[in-house]
C-alpha cells in the first residue's frame, strides 16, 4: 500500500511539473527595450491629422445690387461718359466746350456724386472680396472709362463727338428730380439701363417655352402621277396612188361596105 501512495504522489508531481512548464511556454516572449519604449510612443497622427485646416475663403461679391448701389452705378455712368466726351472732343467741336460742361455738371451735383462714390465703395466692403474697397471702386471707374474710350474709337470720334456732346449739353441742365428718375426710375426715364450687376430683388426666372398647340394641316393629296400616253408614231403617209393611165380604146375594125 505504501509503495503504490509514493507512486501515486510522484505522478502527481510529474503531472505537476508539466502543467506549470506548459504554462511558462505558452506565455508571449518579452518584447525587447526597443520594442517596448515603441509601444509606449502615442500613436502617430495621420496624415489627415497633420494637416492645419485651411482658412475659410472669403465669401464672394455679392452677385446683385440694392437699389441705391444700381442707381449710384447709374450717375457714375453718366458722370464717367461726360468726363470722357469732354477730353476727346474738346478739340473737335470747341465752340460748345464740352470739358466746361462736365466741370460745371461736376459742380452743380458735387452732393449727389459723393454719395453716389460713397454707394459704391460700400458695396465693396459689403462684398467682401478682399483688397481696399476705395482702391477697388477706383479701378470700377478707370475700366469705366477705358470701356467708353473704346466705344468712341469703334464708333469713330468725329461721329461720336457729334452725338456725345448734345448728351452733355442736355445732362448739365437736369435738375436732382431729373438725375433721380433718369437713374433710379427706369421705368419712368424709359431707358434700359446698363449695370454691371443687376438688382436683388427684381427675380428673374427663366422658364421653358410654353408648348402652343399648332394645328398642322392635313397633307396635301399626292397629285396623281400624269399618265402620259406614250405617243403613237405617225402612220406613215400612204403613197401616192399612182395614176391610172388612160389606155386608148382599140378602134373596133372598121367595116368597108363592098360596092
Amino acid at each position: 500500500m505504501s509503495r503504490q501512495r509514493a507512486a501515486l504522489r510522484l505522478s502527481l508531481k510529474a503531472l505537476t511539473g508539466a502543467a506549470v512548464l506548459g504554462a511558462l511556454l505558452a506565455l508571449p516572449a518579452p518584447a525587447s527595450a526597443a520594442a517596448a519604449k515603441e509601444a509606449a510612443k502615442p500613436p502617430a497622427k495621420t496624415a489627415a491629422a497633420k494637416a492645419r485646416p485651411t482658412k475659410a475663403s472669403t465669401p464672394a461679391a455679392p452677385a446683385c445690387y440694392n437699389r441705391a448701389e444700381h442707381a449710384a452705378e447709374q450717375m457714375m455712368r453718366l458722370h464717367t461718359e461726360m468726363m470722357v466726351v469732354g477730353l476727346t472732343c474738346r478739340t473737335v467741336v470747341p465752340d460748345k466746350k464740352p470739358f466746361d460742361l462736365y466741370q460745371d455738371f461736376s459742380i452743380k451735383n458735387r452732393a449727389l456724386l459723393s454719395n453716389s462714390e460713397a454707394s459704391l465703395i460700400s458695396y465693396y466692403k459689403r462684398a467682401g472680396s478682399g483688397g481696399n474697397a476705395t482702391r477697388q471702386f477706383d479701378m470700377f471707374r478707370t475700366e469705366l472709362a477705358n470701356e467708353i474710350s473704346r466705344r468712341a474709337s469703334t464708333i469713330g470720334i468725329a461721329q461720336y463727338c457729334a452725338n456725345f456732346v448734345d448728351r452733355s449739353v442736355a445732362a448739365k441742365d437736369l435738375t436732382p428730380e431729373d438725375l433721380r428718375i433718369l437713374t433710379a426710375d427706369e421705368k419712368n426715364a424709359g431707358l434700359m439701363h446698363l449695370a454691371s450687376r443687376p438688382l436683388c430683388d427684381v427675380k428673374v426666372v427663366s422658364g421653358p417655352d410654353p408648348v402652343i398647340a399648332v394645328a398642322q394641316a392635313a397633307p396635301a393629296p399626292a397629285a396623281p402621277k400624269a399618265t402620259v400616253a406614250k405617243a403613237k408614231a405617225p402612220a406613215k403617209a400612204a403613197a401616192p396612188a399612182k395614176p391610172k393611165q388612160k389606155v386608148a380604146a382599140v378602134p373596133a375594125k372598121q367595116s368597108v361596105a363592098v360596092r
